[in-house]
């Protein structure tokens, strides 16, 4: 079932490349960062690439197409959007589909090519936010995800709520709420969220052994570099053999 180790479903052999996930609140800095991670480690000779989820340009031409109206669906709604009345798992199913065309199209073949895939969130955060939600069957949810290729290295941005709201310009139903009644979308209802939500991967982290980076005063090219120092340790260990690496439950 899903609620296991980061690195299940995935074989740390011959030149296998190195599967690299940010978690964080939401404002943390994560699609920023990695960027950043991919030009550090590139400096340093190590080939590495952003899959960015919001970014769908892989595979055939019908991939491409199919893919994009996977994310549309998903993200591509208005903030206000009352997506909660299609219920909980109607996302985790529609996720599902998404991941999974994700990882068979575009992270497996990087992977198996030798390239260190760096990403800004993997379906941690959105299990993370369901494990909030009243009545939500979290290991049934997660289960749905099962087969997925996980991290091998999941760094856990941490910065502080308020940090993060002055980043927002403004807020969404899922980064201020996402629970069922009205919904105000304000800096305060964002905080509030975000702490609870930070509570959950601050377990996570703890229980799984993410690496903790705490980003408070780094500059996103700072935190870039030091991800990268922990992708090279980690994959100075897979050169000495496979990893036993712990990541959160999803």
């Amino acid at each position: 079932m899903g609620l296991g180790h980061a690195s299940a479903g995935n074989e740390t052999v011959g030149n296998r490349g190195l599967f690299v996930c940010l978690e964080g609140i939401d404002g943390a800095g994560k699609t920023t960062a990695v960027r950043h991670v991919v030009e550090a480690l590139g400096s340093r000779g190590i080939p590495a690439v952003v899959f960015d989820k919001k970014i769908t340009q892989f595979g055939s031409d019908y991939v491409r197409r199919h893919a994009s109206e996977l994310r549309a669906l998903i993200w591509g709604h208005p903030a206000d959007d009352p997506y909660l009345e299609l219920g909980d798992m109607h996302w985790v199913y529609l996720q599902a589909a998404w991941y999974s065309a994700a990882a068979h199209c575009a992270v497996r073949p990087l992977l198996e090519a030798g390239q260190v895939v760096v990403t800004d969130t993997w379906t941690y955060k959105f299990l993370a936010k369901l494990a909030m939600r009243p009545h939500v069957d979290l290991g049934a949810a997660a289960a749905v995800f099962d087969g997925l290729p996980q991290p091998d290295l999941v760094v856990r941005l941490d910065l502080d709520p308020v940090a993060a709201a002055d980043r927002k310009a403004a807020f969404g139903i899922s980064e201020a709420g996402n629970h069922e009644g009205d919904v105000a979308l304000t800096r305060e209802a964002f905080v509030g969220y975000q702490r609870r939500l930070a509570e959950v991967l601050d377990a996570w982290t703890l229980q799984h052994g993410w690496a903790p980076l705490d980003v408070s005063g780094m500059s996103p090219r700072d935190v870039g570099e030091a991800v990268a120092e922990l992708a090279i340790a980690r994959l100075g260990g897979q050169r000495l053999g496979p990893a036993s690496v712990r990541g959160a439950d999803r």
